[in-house]
């Protein structure tokens, strides 16, 4: 499809519509749709992506501001129907060829009404449109909108045109001002990638992933002392316990120990055995762990996970409690020397199941942990654009 998004700015001004945009351009234009950005003010941000500048758009430019005081003053006159018919032809000439065009907020905000009025003469003539709609000034407190009918366009629901609420609360808002419910309710979605910083090695590995499973983070290299067997048991045994994880593993084997591989491949054999292959993730194997990329799996990690037997000092408890990270580690000195209140240790003398019982009821009581978790798995983009936004896209085609 060819797909067009609309609104005053775009990247690189920062705002929350200006994200939402941002991403859904990003979304659609990796499933494969031709997406072209239009917006008053602006640059192109990815090369897949066209991003047109139109100085007619931008509410900052005198011959807006000279129309939009006509409005305010009392009603539109020259100025307003000057910029409405350059406008006309500059829309006209961009959308035409368009499959589907995503306004967003323009057609229940009041910064550029001749925008809006062009707009909606296009949807009557045919032209596919979807109000993305964050806000309504008319129901807003904050806005003191004068009454004139052009005024008037964003507190009525136009039929050619479908109405995407953002939340609940927006979509009620929308039909007590229209008397009309909204096509459907389609929340923000948090790409996390870019939020975090995340390298694309990170990222594609998360993505793969089921985003309703824990991950674990073991930074460690591949060594006896490093328990990695017991780590594999305590997995197992969550996931008998009902409580999906992954186990993400950095390091690569010790170069300088000739049974190193052997061992790899015993770990490998055993989580094998466990009908745990594809919940051990042996990330060295799947590009090389700098600095870098230690920090983006950090980032991505919901808890840390430290099984060892033995260690000088422990530096992974300091780094994830750097990260805010739920940390679950060995009993052992010199870690419990160096631990916060709030770290959960175990005996090594413990049971698997033990351990992970005590692990799932810790993360389950966790609220910090539980609200991350679940805001990341409601709110991711990837899922709500395949779930959501697709769909509609499909339904319009």
């Amino acid at each position: 499809m060819q797909i067009g998004l609309i609104h005053y700015t775009s990247w690189p001004t920062v705002g929350g519509v200006e994200v939402i945009l941002r991403q859904q351009a990003g979304l659609m234009a990796k499933a494969g749709h031709e997406v072209s950005v239009i917006c008053g003010s602006g640059r192109q941000f990815s090369p897949n992506i066209k991003t047109v500048v139109l100085d007619d758009l931008n509410i900052a430019n005198p011959s807006v501001t000279a129309a939009q005081a006509e409005l305010w003053n009392g009603y539109p006159a020259a100025e307003y129907f000057a910029l409405v018919q350059k406008l006309r032809e500059q829309f006209t000439r961009l959308l035409q060829k368009m499959d589907c065009v995503i306004v967003h907020n323009l057609m229940t905000m009041p910064f550029h009404l001749a925008a809006t009025q062009v707009l909606i003469e296009l949807a009557e003539s045919g032209t596919k449109i979807l109000a993305w709609t964050h806000d309504l000034a008319a129901s807003n407190q904050d806005y003191s909108l004068p009454r004139n009918s052009t005024v008037d366009m964003i507190r009525e629901k136009h039929s050619s045109i479908r109405y995407i609420a953002v939340s609940r609360i927006r979509a009620n808002e929308f039909e007590e001002l229209t008397g009309h419910s909204v096509e459907a309710i389609i929340p923000n979605g948090m790409d996390q990638a870019p939020v975090l910083g995340l390298t694309p090695e990170v990222e594609a590995l998360v993505n793969q992933l089921d985003s309703q499973a824990t991950i674990f983070l073991y930074p460690t290299r591949i060594l006896p002392r490093k328990n990695l067997g017991f780590a594999i048991q305590i997995l197992n045994a969550l996931k008998e316990l009902g409580h999906d994880a992954y186990l993400l593993i950095t390091g690569a084997t010790n170069q300088y120990n000739a049974g190193a591989e052997a061992h790899l491949s015993g770990l490998k054999q055993q989580a094998a055995d466990l009908a745990m292959t594809d919940r051990i993730i042996w990330v060295n194997e799947r590009f090389q762990v700098d600095e870098q990329q230690l920090r983006s799996l950090y980032l991505a990690a919901d808890a840390l996970l430290f099984s060892t037997r033995q260690e000088g000092f422990g530096l992974p408890i300091l780094e994830a409690a750097a990260f805010r990270l739920p940390i679950f580690c060995s009993d052992i000195e010199p870690l419990r020397s160096n631990l916060a209140d709030n770290v959960v240790k175990f005996d090594l003398r413990s049971s698997p199941r033990n351990i992970g019982e005590t692990i799932s009821k810790a993360l389950k009581t966790d609220l910090a942990f539980a609200s991350r978790k679940r805001l990341l798995m409601n709110h991711s983009a990837q899922t709500l654009y395949r779930e959501k936004i697709e769909p509609l896209l499909r339904s319009l085609s």
